[in-house]
């Protein structure tokens, strides 16, 4: 498995506290920036409270010199010495500041401050040049106008939209002519299964949320400040033609399309770690 860590970055309780599937919610409780701003509030938390997470195990390996970036990116991308790149949805800016350490000259963007922050921090500690942004995503065009050569997004981000186009038209945005936009994500038909009974064999896996894109988004139940208090956390689902079309729609161009058979953290019970770490 393709992992620095065992762990979900940051504790889900559709895996741990809750067998029930994620509900969907009605497109009359709420509105899209209720939704934005909820998860942009428990992304705050996370990053205040759970110290042991992946992201902060991430930050840590980066503040002794390591690098928090797996070997498919590092490898699909290629060199970045010299290169501008743009990371979106950067989170505490671990693998910003390892593409920095690479020879990029980095600028990370995320929705949390308190992630920003702790981004910042970092970069100050380990004396790693690098400009980071404090953002929504689709509101970024209105704080920064530079192209770069690389934009880069990894690991979890697309769940978090409830827009796809809008932010394919975004990052197209911002790459430069002769620059290249690169995702490295988990495959979405993985999205769809939950283990049922994560304490048992793994091995029965339940489909628990579509494959294909809802405007109305999933909702499930997280722990978020550690103390036991949940709090609900909204996420959408996008198909592999639907990221693609996205990308193609909003003016670029395919050059690869990889699939992996792996993991970057022990999604299932039953993935383990293989000598790649």
């Amino acid at each position: 498995m393709e992992s620095k860590s065992s762990v979900p970055p940051y504790p889900l309780t559709g895996s741990q506290l809750s067998l029930s599937p994620p509900r969907a919610v009605s497109r009359k409780v709420r509105r899209v920036s209720d939704y934005i701003a909820a998860n942009r509030a428990i992304w705050n938390a996370w990053t205040t409270y759970f110290a042991t997470s992946a992201h902060h195990a991430d930050a840590a390996l980066v503040h002794t010199g390591g690098s928090s970036l797996r070997s498919i990116e590092r490898e699909e991308v290629g060199s970045v010495r010299g290169r501008t790149l743009l990371h979106l949805q950067c989170n505490m800016g671990a693998d910003t500041l390892s593409w920095a350490r690479l020879g990029a000259q980095v600028t990370g963007v995320d929705i949390a401050e308190n992630a920003i922050g702790a981004a910042r921090a970092l970069a100050r500690e380990t004396g790693l040049p690098a400009r980071f942004l404090q953002s929504d995503v689709y509101a970024l065009p209105a704080v920064l106008a530079d192209e770069f050569d690389i934009v880069f997004a990894s690991y979890g981000v697309l769940c978090w939209l409830p827009d796809l186009p809008r932010w394919a038209e975004i990052a197209a945005r911002y790459v430069r002519p002769g620059g290249v936009f690169y995702l490295a994500e988990m495959h979405p038909f993985t999205n769809v299964f939950t283990t049922a009974d994560p304490t048992g064999s793994g091995l029965d896996l339940h489909a628990a949320r579509p494959y294909f894109h809802t405007a109305v988004p999933a909702a499930e139940k997280v722990e978020h400040t550690g103390a036991g208090n949940l709090t609900t956390l909204y996420s959408w689902s996008y198909g592999l033609g639907e990221v693609v079309s996205a990308l193609l729609d909003a003016g670029l161009r395919l050059d690869f399309l990889n699939e992996h058979a792996v993991a970057f953290y022990q999604r299932f019970p039953t993935l383990v770690r293989g000598d790649d770490g």
